[in-house]
């Protein structure tokens, strides 16, 4: 099925060129058969990630790729070893607080995960080559570790050459993904940024302001970027409110929808202070790991 989808890339390139936000190839796999190493050529040495026994999904959007793994810190520890090996001049971990779940194409199946591992290439790879679009579509690979559960923290073992990363450094890169000259970039890091931490003021209050984008499409994803905030978007309101003066339909219904949403927020307070507290661990973890 992937060659297919790559001989169709040259199409859907020149499609995104006249139209860049529908974007419709795709592909996923359950369990940990392993996967074909010719799809994986742009990263040499990363088939020992890629094909980890702990792998339990795996999906292809468009050259957009992860790799979903499920295990504990030990198994953890031996991922981060071979993904330190890889050829790669960049390794790039993200600690992020958990837990994590990921739903399939259809939504037939939720999976509980512990760690994934993003790939860019095809025609993700080619947004990668927009204004401030590198800061989205990362031209490397990274692997993302949920701490909480089955990952604890203080026994994770970061290997040499690993660089660690964690939610307030990926927020400053996306943020800046916000002010792309580019349209599809700006729109495409709403949502990005959203889902980074749903519990980010400064996040929410920077797509706020693109409700007011001189683009319909950036306007509709900031609109629906705000939901994932849920009740924490309640002083966005009066903008969302404001911003349905428009002659745009699909505009307006986002933002209506939006608005619902929020209004029927359950309070995530204890969830938000349980996230604040990891986060504050992952900090001191991070910390600790640039004086070794």
């Amino acid at each position: 099925m992937r060659q297919f989808c790559f001989n169709l890339l040259g199409m859907l390139l020149t499609l995104c060129s006249l139209c860049s936000h529908a974007w419709a190839l795709g592909e996923e796999d359950f369990g940990n058969k392993p996967l074909n190493a010719e799809n994986f050529r742009d990263w040499p040495g990363i088939m020992p990630v890629v094909n980890h026994q702990s792998r339990i999904y795996h999906r292809w959007i468009n050259g957009n790729e992860h790799c979903f793994y499920r295990g504990d810190t030990e198994t953890l520890n031996d991922v981060l070893q071979k993904f330190a090996a890889t050829e790669e001049k960049v390794h790039e971990v993200v600690l992020r607080p958990g837990p994590a779940t990921v739903e399939s194409f259809q939504k037939s199946q939720t999976m509980d995960y512990s760690w994934n591992l993003h790939l860019v290439g095809g025609i993700a790879r080619a947004m990668s080559q927009k204004h401030k679009g590198s800061l989205i579509w990362n031209k490397h690979p990274i692997l993302t570790v949920y701490v909480g559960g089955a990952i604890q923290l203080d026994k994770i073992k970061i290997p040499q050459g690993i660089t660690l990363l964690q939610l307030a450094d990926l927020e400053q890169r996306y943020s800046q993904g916000l002010t792309s000259s580019d349209t599809t970039v700006r729109g495409w890091s709403t949502g990005q940024l959203a889902r980074l931490d749903p519990y980010s003021k400064p996040s929410l209050e920077a797509i706020a302001k693109l409700l007011q984008d001189k683009e319909i499409w950036v306007r509709r994803n900031a609109a629906g970027a705000l939901a994932t905030f849920g009740k924490q978007a309640e002083p966005a309101l009066p903008a969302l409110r404001d911003a349905l003066n428009t002659n745009d339909e699909q505009l307006q219904t986002r933002i209506q929808e939006t608005i619902k949403t929020i209004e029927k927020a359950p309070d995530r307070s204890t969830e938000e202070k349980q996230h604040r507290e990891t986060l504050d661990k992952i900090r001191q973890f991070c910390k600790s790991q640039k004086k070794d």
